[in-house]
């Protein structure tokens, strides 16, 4: 027994079909008679509206399933400049200088600088943006590893919890190769106690202010809490202080 209100449904295919075999009949006898090049003229002066739709959707097409399936995803490292006005994504001279001194295989993973990310993290009001929490997703996703800013600006983040203790087992000594330059903070949640922790490496003389200007006179590298790459972090830190690349 056939179901109730398809009927319609029947209809309106019927009624599709009929016009798009019309269409075609009609084209068919448009082109009669005419040549190949005639033919390819006539069909994009009154279709190429549907031509380029058509092509802009394959591509976009292509390239989705591109990124999805053969696209590179993990990272090398992850750092991310927040308040800063100078780019540092791929192109940038800090960008081609790093990867040239670190020399990793961008078909494995990429070099992720990121720029253009501006909050305030010392007020309430200057996290309430979608800069900050593009910043929160990087950090909680593990995919952040560094993030500098000036030094109120990044105590203040280290203070949510959101930076790793550089002091502690997971930053694999990174205390002690920068026992001069640490900064602390004290975590702003009561539970995590009121003993300072070391959160920052200053790196006010690196070359991240006096070649690239990246900040005026203050700046300071945290850790990200959930940090995957910490050795490709030392080789930034050894980067920017112009120490020789180490082996491995």
């Amino acid at each position: 027994m056939k179901k109730q209100g398809t009927g319609r449904h029947d209809l309106d295919e019927k009624n599709r079909k009929g016009r798009g075999r019309r269409w075609f009949g009609t084209e068919r006898e448009a082109m009669k008679g005419m040549t190949a090049r005639e033919k390819a003229a006539y069909i994009w002066e009154y279709d190429w509206y549907w031509i380029v739709g058509a092509a802009a959707l394959a591509a976009f097409l292509i390239f989705f399933i591109y990124r999805m399936f053969f696209a590179v995803k993990e990272n090398w490292l992850y750092v991310t400049f927040a308040n800063t006005t100078v780019e540092t994504g791929k192109g940038s001279d800090l960008w081609e200088d790093f990867e040239a001194y670190a020399g990793y295989d961008l078909s494995r993973a990429n070099l992720m600088l990121n720029d253009g990310v501006y909050f305030d993290p010392t007020t309430t009001a200057g996290t309430m943006n979608s800069y900050y929490e593009a910043f929160v997703a990087t950090e909680e996703a593990g995919t952040l590893d560094a993030v500098t800013m000036p030094k109120k600006q990044l105590q203040a983040l280290g203070s949510s919890g959101r930076l790793l203790d550089l002091q502690s087992g997971k930053a694999e000594g990174l205390a002690d190769l920068y026992a001069d330059r640490l900064v602390a903070c004290v975590p702003r949640d009561p539970d995590s106690g009121t003993r300072p922790v070391v959160v920052g490496i200053d790196v006010s003389d690196s070359l991240l202010v006096t070649k690239y200007h990246l900040y005026g006179e203050d700046c300071v590298l945290g850790v990200g809490a959930k940090a995957e790459h910490i050795n490709a972090v030392k080789t930034f830190l050894d980067f920017i202080f112009g120490k020789e690349r180490r082996n491995g």
